[in-house]
């Protein structure tokens, strides 16, 4: 029996026409979001031709510049694998890739990354990742002479940045804000933007390698209580996902947020409460750190110390429960439990013995919970299934494959149960207000895009992101013992929750609510300072 005997390779190209022919399949197969995104910012206009053209001169030119001898192949590989896989969450949830994003793809966790692998993920890993990649190796490269292959390399580098620079020279004299207009294009040019996400972290990282710890705590005291007061009891929830404009309590049609109706008249709603960024890794952080949004750095959660370290500097027992991928370093110095060994726990699970924990401090105590909460994408897992309120649901990881309908009925079932929850956290705090003042703070991390203007998830850049990724729900209880042991006007309270807050207050008005006297202090962002008798 003869076997036929296949080819060492099906086809030969010389280097530097094969940077050229790799540079337009990386523009034809890869880039189709980035030409999207230059339509919808020029229309089919000259400048949208120009833009094109300039960003496959820039695209050849640093192929060119890597693609040599030993390293062609191997890169050309690895840029086919890692391509598919950016194009494939891009297109799957109309995400943009930063350095935020990245971060946020760092930090997941095994369980959070087997809710996004599925079919429609592996056939773009085959079709435009495996199959291209079979393909270059089986592709013969031709390197001539070291000196001549330069030089052709070097004529198609120099075309190319005449041509970048010709684009470039000409917008500008037509348009001088041209470059600025463009500049966040960037972020949806594949290799470009997680190549430059992945500079930008790194530089990140490195910045606050080897440093000490920087401490905040110092010279920290609680003040004296009220005579007559107990000690105080503060529970602060930390939501995921939740947005401002899927909670009845802020206007919405559905009843998402039934379960906390009983505590309508005590609890205070703040409808004007914008987060700190539109990811975990950067939000969660930013709400514990002394720095407001616009000077908070990423990674410094790591080396220096936060609110809740204030906290315990000043005699207050601190405890983290979490239920989500984990407190971001945040909780890193204080006491912190975790009931969840498996892929899903109820949001429930974090009241496991709550009420014997706290009395086993017999101190003034804060306690932090960290929800599962809405996070996505398979919103169908994050709560029992009693409290699928709201059919037919999405059950798909592939976001776009369901109905709009599907999608937000699935999600608004979240809310719900977060409500459920939260009902649940005040009960036990209500039945702890004989021996404790007891408050209740619920912020979310984060809002959540469910498909508007075909995003999904979270994570788009800040300035950019649509408001309802950065416009959270933010919630107030508190005991009439709390009120009168620390002086607070509800009514008060009440007339200012439209006002204006974010991430920003949660710092001071924490320190505010524990009695804790500290430099870093500001009673300008304590949201209770102007309603203290």
């Amino acid at each position: 029996m003869l076997l036929l005997k296949l080819p060492q390779y099906f086809w030969q190209l010389s280097s530097a026409r094969f940077s050229f022919v790799y540079t337009l399949f990386m523009m034809a197969a890869y880039n189709l979001p980035f030409i999207n995104a230059v339509y919808r910012a020029n229309g089919l206009t000259a400048s949208f031709v120009l833009i094109i053209i300039f960003a496959f001169a820039v695209l050849h030119i640093a192929v060119s510049l890597l693609f040599l001898r030993p390293l062609a192949k191997p890169l050309a590989i690895t840029f086919c694998l890692l391509n598919a896989s950016v194009l494939y969450f891009m297109n799957a949830y109309g995400v943009i890739i930063d350095k935020i994003m990245l971060m946020n793809v760092i930090q997941t966790d095994m369980y959070e990354v087997a809710d996004l692998l599925n079919v429609k993920m592996i056939l773009y890993l085959t079709m435009l990742g495996i199959v291209p990649a079979y393909l270059i190796y089986k592709t013969r490269i031709v390197f001539k002479p070291l000196k001549s292959d330069m030089a052709s390399k070097l004529a198609g580098i120099l075309v190319s940045a005449l041509v970048a620079a010709g684009i470039i020279g000409a917008g500008l004299l037509y348009e001088p804000e041209m470059l600025k207009k463009q500049k966040y294009l960037k972020n949806a040019l594949i290799p470009v933007n997680y190549i430059g996400a992945i500079i930008s972290v790194t530089k990140i990282k490195a910045k606050y390698w080897g440093i000490e710890l920087k401490k905040i705590s110092d010279n920290a005291y609680m003040l004296p209580p009220k005579e007559g007061s107990k000690p105080s009891l503060i529970v602060l929830v930390i939501g995921e996902s939740a947005r401002d404009a899927s909670f009845s309590l802020s206007g919405y049609e559905r009843p998402t947020n039934k379960p906390l109706e009983k505590y309508a008249d005590e609890l205070i709603y703040f409808d004007n409460f914008y987060s700190c960024g539109t990811a975990t890794a950067i939000s969660v952080p930013c709400i514990f750190s002394p720095d407001p949004r616009k000077k908070f750095e990423p990674e410094s959660e790591k080396y220096t110390e936060n609110v809740l370290n204030i906290l315990d500097a000043a005699g207050y027992k601190l405890l983290w429960r979490e239920n989500n991928t984990d407190c971001k370093d945040n909780c890193n110095r204080i006491e912190q439990e975790r009931f969840c060994n498996v892929k899903e726990c109820p949001d429930e699970i974090l009241l496991r013995d709550f009420a014997a924990k706290v009395k086993s401090t017999n101190r003034p105590t804060v306690v932090v919970l960290h929800q599962r909460g809405s996070h996505g994408p398979l919103y169908a897992l994050r709560y029992p299934k009693e409290f699928e309120i709201y059919s037919p649901v999405c059950r798909r990881e592939f976001l776009q494959d369901c109905t709009l309908e599907e999608l937000q009925n699935t999600y608004d079932n979240t809310i719900y149960y977060t409500s459920y929850m939260l009902a649940r956290t005040i009960e036990e705090l209500k039945a702890l207000s004989d021996e404790y003042d007891t408050a209740f703070f619920f912020a979310s991390d984060h809002g959540e895009s469910l498909g508007e203007d075909g995003v999904y998830l979270h994570s788009a850049p800040y300035d950019s992101a649509p408001d309802v990724q950065k416009h959270i729900p933010a919630i107030l209880w508190f005991s009439e013992g709390f009120a009168e042991a620390n002086g607070v006007d509800a009514d008060c309270v009440r007339r200012i929750k439209s006002k204006a807050f974010s991430h920003d207050n949660i710092f001071h008005t924490l320190l505010g609510m524990s009695r804790v006297a500290t430099p870093f202090y500001d009673s300008r962002l304590d949201i209770l300072a102007r309603c203290r008798k």
